[in-house]
C-alpha cells in the first residue's frame, strides 16, 4: 500500500500535465473523509509536492484539483494543516485567489474556508495589503456564488482572528458596506455575512456605526431573527446588541427604534437558550441586554424568564462541561433577581438555591463569581434572605475568601457575605467562628481598593445588630491600632465603610464600654478630631455623630461630659447644617447628652444642659421648631423639653 501511495506521489512531479493530474485527483479523491491515508500521505512529503503545483498559472484545472487536495489535507487534521501551512500552502491559494479564472477563484477560497476551519483560534496567515482587498472585493463579484464562498472565508478567518485583526478590518468601510448588501440579496451569503458582522461589530464601534449606514440595516437584521439555522438569528442578536450598545448610535437611532430591537431579540434569545448549538453564547448575549435595559428586565419578567432559567439551571446535562452557558444563566438570574422581588420569590419558590450553592464550588472561577452575584441578589431581598439555607449557603462562601487567589472573584464574594450577615445571626455567627474573619481583616490591607472598601463594609455588616460574642470576635481580629488608620484612608469608600463600622459597633447595649476598651479610650477623641478637622463629606458626618449619639446613649456619666466638653461646640454648628440627616444626627446626640431620667446624675446632666446653653444651642434650637423636615422638629421639640429639665426620649441607633 505504501509502496503505491509514493508511486502516485512520485507522479506529482512528472513532466506530462496528464500524469500530473491523475495523480492529484487521485490523492484528492482517497484522502476525503479517510484520515490514517492522510497520515500516510503527509509521511511520504505529498503536501508540498501538491501546493508546488498550485503555481502552475496557466493550468487552471490543475491548479483547481490542487487547491482542492491541500483543502482536504488541511481540514480536521492537525497534521496535515501543519503540513499545509509549512509548505506555503496559505501563501499560494491567496495568491490563486487573485486570478482571473473564476474556477481558480474559488477552488482557492474554499480550500482558504478548509484551512482556517482547522486553524484553531489563530489564524495561520494574516490577511493584509492586496490579498485583503481582494477577498474585499470578492464580497461584491457579480458571481453569487464566488460572493458567496469569498464572504464565508471572511467570516471563517474572522473568527480565528485576534481582536487586533478584527479591528484593523473594522478599519475598512468597504467591507460593512459588502456585507450588509449580502444580508438585503437574501442569497446563500446571508448566513456568513451576519456571523462576520457579529465578529467584527463587537471588537469594534466604529463598523456597528457603518452597520447603521446602511438604509436598511434593521429590517435586514431583524428579518434574520427568524433565519432557520440557530447561529445565524444568534448572530443576527449580536450584531443588534453591538449596535444598540453603541453610545453615539444610541443618540442616532433614538430610543424607540432600540426598544422595538430589544423586544424582537428578547424571545429569539429565550428560545436560543435551549439549542444546543449556541449555548455557549446565547446566556451571554441575553445577559448583556438585560443589563442595559431595564425595560427589557420588566419584558422578561413579562415572559416568566426566570422560570425558563432556573429550569436550564436544574438541567445538569444541558450545562455539563459548559461554563459558559452555566456562567450566562447565573448572571442573568442575578440581573433580574436584584432588581425585581417577583424574580427571587420565583427563583426561591423553585428551589434553585441549592444549584447556587454547588455552582460556588464549580471549577471555573468565571461560574462561581456568577453564582457569587446571584447570591448577592437574592440575599438583598429582605423576604428571600429569610428563606436562604445559611448551613448549606456559608460554607461554600467562606471557601472563596480562603481559597481563591482571584480578586475578582474574593471583591464578588465579600459583596454577597456583606447582604448575608447584615440580619442573619446564624451567618453572623458563621463568619465569627470561621477563619473567613481574620481573612476579612487581611483583605484590609490589600493594595486593591474595591476589595478592601468591601472587605470593610462586609464586617461593617457583620457586627451590625450583632451578639456580644460577634462584636468581641471582630474586636479580637481587629485591633484598633489596625483599624484606626482606616478612618483617615485615602479611599473614600473604604473611609466611609470604617466609620459605618464604628457606628454599628457603638449600638449596642454595652458598647460604649466595649469599644472604650478596645481603643484603650481613643474612638471618642478620634471620631471628635475627625468632624473638627476640614468638614468632612455628610454622610462620614452623620456616621461620627450617630456614633456618638450611642456612645452617650450607653455610656457612662464620665462618657457623656467627655464628649460635651470637646465635641459640644462642633455638635451645635452641625445643627445648623444644610443636610437634614445630619442636623437630625445632631439633634440625637444632644437628646442623649441632656437626658435628666437618671436619678443618680441629674446634676451632671444639668451641667451638660448649661454647657450647651452657654454656646447659644438653646436658641437655634428653638429656630428649629420651624425646620421644613418633621422629623427634624420632633426632635428640637424633645430637645427643649431636655433643656426645661424634663423627661425624654432615649433611644439609640
Amino acid at each position: 500500500m505504501v509502496a503505491k501511495q509514493q508511486e502516485v506521489v512520485d507522479r506529482l512531479r512528472s513532466l506530462d500535465r496528464s500524469t500530473r493530474l491523475k495523480a492529484v485527483r487521485e490523492i484528492k479523491n482517497q484522502i476525503i473523509g479517510n484520515k490514517s491515508k492522510k497520515l500516510s500521505y503527509i509521511k511520504l512529503e505529498a503536501v508540498p509536492r501538491v501546493v508546488e503545483l498550485l503555481q502552475e498559472n496557466a493550468d487552471a484545472f490543475l491548479v483547481v484539483q490542487s487547491a482542492a487536495t491541500v483543502g482536504s489535507f488541511a481540514y480536521g487534521l492537525e497534521d496535515g494543516f501543519r503540513a499545509v501551512v509549512a509548505s506555503g500552502g496559505v501563501q499560494h491559494l491567496l495568491h490563486a485567489v487573485s486570478s482571473q479564472d473564476n474556477t481558480v477563484v474559488e477552488a482557492a477560497l474554499r480550500a482558504l474556508k478548509l484551512v482556517w476551519q482547522s486553524s484553531g483560534s489563530t489564524p495561520p496567515h494574516q490577511l493584509d495589503g492586496l490579498n485583503l482587498e481582494r477577498l474585499i472585493s470578492l464580497l461584491s463579484a457579480s458571481s453569487t456564488k464566488t460572493s458567496e464562498i469569498a464572504t464565508q472565508v471572511l467570516a471563517q478567518y474572522c473568527q480565528c482572528a485576534n481582536m487586533e485583526i478584527l479591528a484593523r478590518l473594522a478599519q475598512d468601510p468597504n467591507v460593512a458596506s459588502a456585507l450588509m448588501q449580502l444580508l438585503v440579496s437574501q442569497n446563500g451569503g446571508q448566513e456568513a455575512a451576519v456571523t462576520a458582522l457579529s465578529l467584527l461589530t463587537s471588537s469594534s464601534s466604529s463598523m456597528a456605526a457603518q452597520c447603521t449606514a446602511h438604509p436598511h440595516w434593521q429590517h435586514s437584521l431583524l428579518s434574520l431573527l427568524k433565519h432557520l439555522k440557530p447561529a445565524a438569528r444568534l448572530a443576527a442578536c449580536v450584531c443588534l446588541r453591538n449596535i444598540c450598545l453603541t453610545p453615539d448610535i444610541q443618540d442616532k437611532v433614538g430610543a424607540t427604534t432600540i426598544e422595538t430591537v430589544h423586544r424582537a431579540m428578547l424571545p429569539v434569545l429565550l428560545k436560543l437558550l435551549h439549542m444546543p448549538a449556541v449555548l455557549d453564547t446565547a446566556p451571554q448575549v441575553l445577559t448583556d441586554l438585560l443589563q442595559q435595559s431595564p425595560a427589557m428586565q420588566k419584558a422578561a419578567m413579562d415572559s416568566d424568564a426566570v422560570s425558563s432559567l432556573t429550569t436550564l439551571l436544574h438541567h445538569e446535562q444541558t450545562w455539563h462541561n459548559r461554563p459558559c452557558f452555566k456562567e450566562g444563566i447565573l448572571r442573568a438570574l442575578a440581573i433580574l433577581c436584584k432588581n425585581h422581588s417577583d424574580a427571587c420569590t420565583n427563583f426561591m419558590e423553585r428551589a434553585s438555591i441549592g444549584q447556587v450553592a454547588r455552582a460556588l464550588d464549580d471549577s471555573d472561577v468565571q461560574v462561581r463569581a456568577a453564582a457569587c452575584a446571584c447570591i448577592q441578589s437574592l440575599s438583598g431581598s429582605m423576604k428571600c434572605l429569610r428563606h436562604i439555607p445559611m448551613a448549606e449557603l456559608m460554607p461554600p462562601m467562606l471557601r472563596l475568601l480562603l481559597l481563591q487567589p482571584e480578586p475578582e472573584l474574593q471583591h464578588s464574594a465579600l459583596k454577597a457575605l456583606s447582604n448575608l450577615v447584615l440580619d442573619t445571626a446564624s451567618a453572623k455567627d458563621n463568619v465569627a467562628q470561621s477563619a473567613g474573619l481574620p481573612a476579612m481583616v487581611q483583605m484590609l490591607a490589600l493594595p486593591d481598593d474595591e476589595r478592601r472598601c468591601s472587605a470593610m463594609w462586609a464586617l461593617a455588616n457583620l457586627i451590625h445588630a450583632a451578639s456580644p460574642a460577634v462584636c468581641d470576635a471582630v474586636m479580637a481580629a481587629l485591633p484598633w491600632n489596625q483599624f484606626v488608620p482606616l478612618l483617615q484612608d485615602t479611599n473614600s469608600c473604604v473611609q466611609d465603610k470604617s466609620f459605618m463600622f464604628m457606628r454599628n459597633l457603638a449600638a449596642g447595649r454595652s458598647a460604649a464600654e466595649c469599644v472604650k476598651q478596645w481603643s484603650g479610650g481613643s474612638a471618642v477623641p478620634a471620631l471628635v478630631a475627625r468632624m473638627q478637622e476640614l468638614p468632612p463629606p455628610q454622610h462620614i458626618l452623620v456616621h461620627i455623630l450617630y456614633c456618638l449619639s450611642n456612645f452617650a446613649s450607653t455610656g457612662s456619666e464620665e462618657d457623656r461630659d467627655a464628649i460635651a466638653s470637646v465635641a459640644g461646640e462642633c455638635i451645635k454648628a452641625h445643627l445648623h447644617h444644610e443636610g437634614v440627616e445630619v442636623r437630625t444626627a445632631a439633634l440625637w446626640v444632644i437628646l442623649n447628652l441632656t437626658d435628666g431620667a437618671d436619678d443618680d446624675a441629674p446634676d451632671r446632666a444639668m451641667k451638660r444642659i448649661q454647657q450647651f446653653q452657654s454656646l447659644g444651642t438653646e436658641e437655634r434650637l428653638r429656630d428649629m421648631l420651624q425646620d421644613m423636615s418633621l422629623d427634624v422638629r420632633e426632635r428640637v421639640s424633645t430637645a427643649l423639653n431636655n433643656f426645661g429639665c424634663t423627661s425624654s426620649d432615649n433611644s439609640e441607633f
